[in-house]
């Protein structure tokens, strides 16, 4: 009897052992919230010791403190300055959210880290800002401005991307393929490279199947739908309006095979109709002066002419090819004849020409090289001034500008010689 009694007694014991070891090791599991985060324990929060510093990092912005990124056992977590913990050692990466530079501090303090190979982005306290993503990617561009409202991060979810804002909140739900800053090019003088830049980081580009939209973070809009085949940034120009002047910046927007554009300081919109759109610029090739003094060549129909700022066409489109203007000159064509025009559609030459062009590009640095034209006339070369007065007679058969010599080789007859402007 007592032989059972002890036999019943272990097996009671073993049983409330196993039960009550079963229930503290769940008592203790980390659980997972809606945002697929592990929820930390008392335990995961406690100071840790032994652990091996990876990167420690002083927060200005937090008045001097400085966190560091640590690791236990493969795991990694953050201590603060005392060492505890402030964010669990449960992850397999932290870093600091910020790029490969490190000027940009608006993002100070901020921690992306991987669980469970999904990406979530921490503040510097421990708190998480974002749900957890396959990826999320630190954009350098949303440096080039102060505004909070372009401090924003790219995240990808199910083969989409989104952008979310500082606070995690979506911005741009993750419904596109790309999601990208309208950028241009510069050259310095001097200098043959391009340099590139960002047009503006309030401004995103939005692509979907194939097609790009256009969305303003700084109002929170979308100024596009995603139903263009291309959205280019066109020039920069000055529009002078009762007595005020106003600094914007026209985008090349194309809708099939026809081209519009959209200004962006009162998003008014030209509907793509044109094969071919130039660039804007008033009198003297200046990009500032009025809506209506602002022209550019066009193309609709296989004919060219010029409408200005407003959408209206101020020299019409009847012109078999035509070339922008040169300060207040352009070339067009019609049938097979040449001739000049000024601003206003009036024709500038006396004569029509089988073919005609300036003598120097718009770069050249002698300026009265580039008022000189070359055309042809009953099948010979000759020289014009800017007002069409005959500088070199239509007598050669070849003609080639030597600007070393201030004159040219020409061909006549057979005869090859030099002949300059004075001597003709």
């Amino acid at each position: 009897m007592i032989f059972i009694n002890l036999k019943k007694t272990f097996f009671s014991f073993f049983f409330i052992l196993t039960i009550y070891c079963s229930f503290s090791s769940f008592s203790f599991a980390q659980t997972t919230n809606a945002d697929g985060w592990e929820v930390a324990t008392e335990e995961d929060n406690a100071i840790k010791i032994d652990t091996t510093i990876i990167k420690r990092k002083a927060l200005l912005a937090y008045g001097g403190d400085s966190i560091k990124i640590a690791s236990i056992e493969g795991k990694l977590g953050v201590l603060n300055d005392t060492n505890a913990t402030i964010v669990p050692f449960q992850y397999e990466k932290i870093s600091f959210f910020e790029g490969e530079d490190s000027t940009c501090t608006r993002w100070q303090g901020t921690l992306l880290v991987q669980s469970r190979g999904k990406y979530g982005v921490l503040d510097a306290t421990g708190k998480p800002l974002t749900a957890l993503y396959e990826k999320i990617e630190f954009m350098p561009e949303t440096c080039q401005s102060a505004s909070g409202k372009t401090k924003v991060m790219l995240f990808h979810t199910r083969g989409k991307v989104g952008l979310a804002d500082a606070y995690g909140n979506v911005v741009i739900r993750p419904s596109y393929n790309k999601i990208e800053f309208i950028k241009y090019f510069i050259t310095r003088y001097g200098d043959t490279a391009k340099i590139e830049r960002v047009l503006k980081p309030e401004l995103i580009l939005a692509q979907k199947q194939g097609k790009y939209g256009l969305f303003d973070l700084h109002n929170n809009i979308p100024l596009l739908r995603s139903e263009y085949n291309s959205i280019d940034y066109l020039q920069s120009i000055k529009v002078e309006q009762k007595k005020k002047t106003h600094s914007t910046h026209l985008l090349k927007i194309k809708k099939g095979t026809k081209y519009g554009f959209i200004t962006l300081h009162n998003k008014a919109i030209l509907n793509p109709q044109y094969d071919y759109l130039g660039e804007f610029s008033a009198e003297k090739g200046k990009t500032k002066g009025k809506a209506e003094d602002l022209i550019s060549l066009v193309q609709k129909n296989g004919k060219w002419g010029w409408i200005n700022l407003e959408g209206k066409e101020v020299i019409k489109i009847n012109y078999d090819a035509a070339e922008a203007f040169r300060k207040n000159i352009a070339f067009v064509r019609k049938g097979r004849k040449w001739t000049a025009i000024d601003r206003n559609g009036k024709q500038k030459l006396e004569s029509s020409y089988e073919e005609i062009k300036y003598l120097a590009l718009e770069t050249e640095k002698n300026a009265f090289f580039k008022t000189l034209i070359i055309a042809k006339q009953k099948g010979k070369y000759g020289i014009l001034d800017i007002e069409g007065k005959t500088l070199l007679n239509f007598e050669y058969d070849k003609l080639a500008f030597v600007p070393e010599k201030f004159g040219f080789d020409v061909e006549i007859n057979g005869e090859e010689k030099f002949v300059n402007l004075k001597t003709k």
